[in-house]
């Protein structure tokens, strides 16, 4: 495998590294069809099988003992969300995000699979992997910075690694993901109230501006010299 793993990384919940030579192999599982909306495994309900995403995307919750729920991450196509390796009692909600195909594979499955292609080994591994360094930044995020903080770094990352210059004169880049202000809070963790505050400010500074498909950033310098001052406050 020629790939590498930071080509396939993403500063949001998704896009992990991709396990496309299963795709092979989806004849030896169990291909279901999901409306957005469904739920295809409930909290606490116990599987005993990888959920492999063939298109469209999954959502993946954990269930507090309070009945609230954390949006942890998204299963992308050609990722998944596990309930195969589960090593303590933990409420799972995974739902479907948009209309979606899924492919069960249960322990015999993979195995088998992972006996006849080594390469779909490393690729399941590199996946779980990229999810374990998307999980490791966020906590380090969590642990440093104050909430208004970790927003600004999440647009910064995001400019550096999505976004594409379209005014070379006035050096304007847009962001072309449609990431809602909802999803922001769920990432960072930072109330929704606060992500609302923070967006009208940027925009009233002229920094960047948010609409329904993409973010515009107008003044990526001043962006990251703002992070700076907010550290230090």
């Amino acid at each position: 495998m020629e790939r590498v793993i930071s080509n396939h990384y993403s500063i949001l919940p998704g896009n992990f590294y991709p396990i496309l030579k299963l795709c092979n192999y989806t004849h030896l599982g169990v291909i279901r069809n999901y409306r957005k909306g469904d739920t295809i495994v409930l909290p606490g309900e116990i599987i005993n099988k990888v959920v492999f995403v063939l298109s469209g995307k999954l959502g993946i919750s954990f269930m507090n003992d309070d009945g609230r729920q954390k949006f942890m991450f998204y299963a992308d196509p050609f990722t998944f969300a596990d309930r195969l390796f589960a090593i303590e009692e933990c409420f799972v909600h995974v739902v479907s995000e948009e209309r979606s195909t899924v492919c069960f594979f249960d322990k015999e499955q993979l195995l088998s699979i992972f006996q006849q292609d080594k390469e779909v080994l490393i690729e399941f591994i590199t996946c779980y992997a990229s999810k374990c360094t998307y999980f490791m930044r966020e906590s380090k995020e969590m642990a440093i910075y104050k909430p208004s903080v970790r927003v600004l770094r999440l647009l910064y990352e995001l400019c550096r690694q999505k976004g594409k210059e379209v005014d070379q004169v006035d050096h304007v880049y847009e962001i072309d993901e449609r990431v809602s202000q909802k999803a922001i809070s769920e990432i960072t963790g930072v109330h929704f109230v606060t992500i609302c505050k923070l967006f009208r400010y940027l925009k009233k500074e002229n920094i960047l501006k948010k609409n329904s498909g993409k973010i515009i950033i107008y003044d990526l310098p001043r962006l990251h010299d703002l992070i700076e001052e907010w550290m230090k406050t």
